[in-house]
């Protein structure tokens, strides 16, 4: 048994952000992760990253069968390891747009609170005054795309859609060259980020293989951590505060672990309630996703060959060539609607065979356009299916379920298929592989996003802020109704913007840190 002022549980996109901010001081401060190391190669390989999918970085979670996508049950891969899913994601870095973050309609957390934010974590290709150029977090624009996805690029903007060399907001129309967060050759996660700088402090504690099984609460206040590392359990007392950054699946299922959540479901599953809070693990909300791909001409062959050895030698040697691309090469921030207020879709090119359904992207000659859904109205649940901290919950995503997020789809099918036909990515192409030439209708289009829309893997809102008092969270990150707990990750979120969730993730660590250090 040890004391620590702070605990934090998750080394995620926030959480190494949360806990090495708050070991600047001189406050004890101990890191638990789930997982292990993140020097990998299929963590710091750019391209190796769809590897890591249900292996031992992963924590393997799917949903229960999803009722408007035939019944299907939709992998969710979530990184169990140093840096989280920053270590699994495909390191796409996308701030949010302005209306996302006043729309949420909570102090200090208008754009104008966030953007210093985001400035602080980069360090930035671009440069200032938009973004920061000497944080933690390292940012380029992917070096080596390959030809495929700079003519999909050249033709997105000839069918419409504008340049913008700046696409990760808050001005998100347009079309670019993926920023990502590679550095060198190399994944760039929050591991990687925060951590070194934080292990080198004698205040510092980070803890591996650590799976949390609750937050002890005792008279209104969260006092300890109770974990088991290799078959042992231990507990860590916590003189003022325990940050909950285990994601928007392992935080409402801690929280409700805990006693924290409707007392009526926690007592079903042989919890004893501790504190009423009937939104835990609801409002979740994703970004879905579907995938259309194409064969290639004779002369492109994309990523298909990224397998050849030379490849993961030059790699290795030079951290060159094809292993640094993050195979969601170029994007387009799109509007499936011109009366929107903003993009509803992010348009992502991949030099490769992508089948979202299964999770699988195989290395052969195929062009593919990832969209990714960035305003869906389905909302689904997170809920403990038993008080066994082992056990993962049960996760109900309701995708597809609001009629108005299928016509949205339907509408960028056929955004879609007008820049595949548009030059010069035309003649790169030959025949339409998924959906294919013969579904065209609304209805075909409709039967084959149930069949195949899966996820961006950006699950958010689980846990979230809000004014109301049946809100999970106060506008400063505390779990209402307890001291001494609060919450950073994307779970946070009252409504998921329209980004890749990694920076914003992280922004909220950051934020969290601040509230801390203010309250005290």
């Amino acid at each position: 048994m040890a004391d620590y002022d702070y605990v934090v549980i998750g080394a995620g996109s926030a959480g190494c952000a949360v806990a090495a901010r708050l070991s600047e001081g001189t406050a004890r401060v101990l890191l638990l992760e789930a997982g292990g190391s993140d020097r990998r190669l299929t963590v710091r390989a750019p391209l190796a990253f769809a590897a890591q999918l249900g292996g031992p970085t992963d924590w393997d979670y799917s949903t229960a069968p999803e009722p408007a996508c035939d019944g299907r049950v939709i992998p969710q891969p979530r990184g169990r390891v140093l840096g989280g899913t920053s270590s699994m994601n495909a390191m796409v870095w996308v701030r949010g747009t302005r209306i996302d973050y006043d729309g949420w309609d909570l102090p200090g957390w208008d754009w104008s609170d966030v953007e210093p934010v985001f400035r602080r974590i980069e360090s930035h290709y671009l440069g200032g005054p938009s973004h920061g150029t000497s944080g933690p977090v390292r940012i380029t624009r992917l070096p080596e795309p390959d030809v495929t996805s700079t003519r999909w690029l050249d033709a997105a903007r000839a069918a419409g859609v504008s340049a913008n060399e700046d696409i990760g907001g808050p001005e998100l129309d347009g079309s670019s060259i993926a920023p990502v967060t590679v550095w060198k050759g190399q994944r760039w996660n929050t591991a990687r980020a925060y951590l070194p700088a934080a292990r080198r402090r004698s205040n510092f504690t980070l803890v591996t293989g650590a799976l949390v099984h609750r937050v002890v609460i005792r008279d209104g206040r969260a006092v300890a951590v109770e974990y088991e590392r290799k078959g042992h359990r231990h507990v860590a007392n916590v003189n003022h505060e325990i940050i909950l950054s285990a994601g928007a699946y392992g935080t409402p299922q801690l929280l409700q672990l805990s006693g924290i959540g409707a007392a009526d479901h926690l007592s079903a599953v042989g919890i004893t309630p501790v504190i009423e809070s009937p939104r835990v693990g609801t409002n979740l909300t994703d970004h879905p996703a579907a995938a259309m791909s194409w064969d290639l001409q004779p002369g492109f062959v994309g990523l298909s060959d990224a397998q050849k050895p030379q490849w993961l030698l030059r790699w290795i040697f030079r951290r060159t060539g094809k292993f640094t691309s993050n195979a969601m090469e170029a994007i387009a921030h799109v509007r499936s609607d011109p009366d929107l207020p903003a993009p509803d879709f992010q348009l992502v090119h991949s030099p490769s065979y992508v089948n979202l359904a299964a999770m699988e992207r195989e290395l052969r000659r195929a062009s593919s356009v990832l969209q990714s859904y960035w305003t869906p109205k389905s909302r689904g649940t997170v809920m403990a299916l038993s008080r066994d901290p082992h056990a993962p919950p049960e996760i109900r995503l309701n995708t597809l379920a609001d009629p108005d997020d299928l016509k949205a789809f339907v509408r960028i099918v056929r955004r879609t298929r007008e820049i595949v036909a548009t030059e010069p990515f035309a003649s790169v192409v030959t025949t339409e592989l998924h959906p294919g030439p013969d579904v065209v209708t609304d209805s075909q289009i409709e039967a084959w996003l149930r069949s195949s829309v899966a996820t961006t893997g950006h699950p958010a809102c689980s846990a979230a802020m809000g004014t109301e008092p049946d809100s999970v969270l106060d506008e400063r990150l505390t779990v209402r109704g307890i001291h001494g707990l609060r919450v950073a990750d994307a779970s946070v979120f009252p409504r998921i913007p329209r980004a890749n969730t990694n920076a914003p993730a992280i922004m909220v660590g950051e934020r969290c840190a601040d509230f801390i250090k203010a309250d005290r």
